[in-house]
């Protein structure tokens, strides 16, 4: 079969089920299923994006009430990929057919991290659990480093100037105007019982070298008439905690890294791009 739909989140989550219970009730090879399965996984894998637009795409230098301003950053993600939203359900019982879920914007269909999801990642690491006071201190000297401004401020004041509902998160998305097509990639996980009976896991991902929009709505943090940290300020300490951090699903084994620059020479990309 051949996808209808011109949107990803449609396709995956509907389109992409259509006829398997006929699959399942239908006296087919087991070589049959698996083949048409590979054909829908593979129109995902070529899917094109092109026409998608970033929805905060067109915010540049635009200002709001209450000091608002626009800020945006791009990176890109690193070798193995970035995997987001593999919680969500997306079950089928045929081999090889995709068996995690996947974080698509309902309108765009692209592929994105909500900007709750960027919200709650950033807010993570402003740790400042009075039960854990020496790792609450670890957390505070990284944030202050990152920061590197020689005045001295309140770790918790700028936590809650920042997440207590005054800035405003709009989430990434990739910058489909420079790569569009075949984003996306097949990805498997065999988690192991006492290293017997493997269970591949299918799922999809997205590529390394893609370049991802990170939006925010950002304010000067102002007190006595003095700007304590200021939006661009804020701008950067975001970008170094994602691209030191990461973001989404298996940063433990890699995944959801990003870089300010693409990976040109890395033999790792290129055997994955095959």
């Amino acid at each position: 079969m051949e996808f209808k739909s011109k949107n990803m989140n449609y396709i995956f989550n509907v389109e992409y089920f259509n006829g398997i219970e006929n699959m399942l009730l239908k006296e087919e090879t087991s070589k049959e299923v698996e083949k048409k399965v590979k054909e829908r996984n593979e129109q995902i894998e070529s899917f094109s994006f092109a026409g998608c637009k970033v929805p905060f795409a067109e915010l540049e230098n635009s200002s709001y009430e209450k000091g608002f301003f626009y800020h945006r950053f791009q990176l890109y993600t690193q070798y193995p990929g970035l995997l987001i939203g593999i919680g969500y359900p997306h079950e089928t019982k045929l081999n090889g057919a995709i068996k995690c879920g996947f974080s698509f914007d309902y309108v765009t269909g692209l592929p994105y991290i909500s900007g709750s999801a960027l919200k709650g990642m950033l807010r993570s690491f402003f740790y400042t659990d009075e039960n854990n006071s020496e790792i609450a201190k670890e957390y505070e000297s990284y944030i202050k480093e990152l920061i590197n401004k020689e005045d001295s401020f309140d770790i918790q004041q700028i936590k809650d100037q920042i997440f207590e509902n005054n800035d405003v998160f709009l989430g990434a998305y990739p910058d489909v105007k420079k790569d569009s097509k075949g984003i996306l990639k097949m990805e498997y996980i065999t988690p192991h019982k006492e290293f017997m009976n493997p269970n591949p896991i299918s799922m999809i991902k997205v590529k390394p070298n893609v370049p991802f929009l990170f939006g925010f709505l950002l304010t000067d943090y102002m007190a006595d008439g003095k700007v304590i940290l200021s939006a661009e300020e804020k701008l950067n300490l975001f970008e170094k905690l994602i691209v030191n951090m990461g973001i989404g699903a298996k940063t433990n084994v890699g995944f959801g890294k990003f870089s300010k620059r693409k990976v040109v020479e890395n033999y790792f990309v290129k055997m994955d791009q095959r």
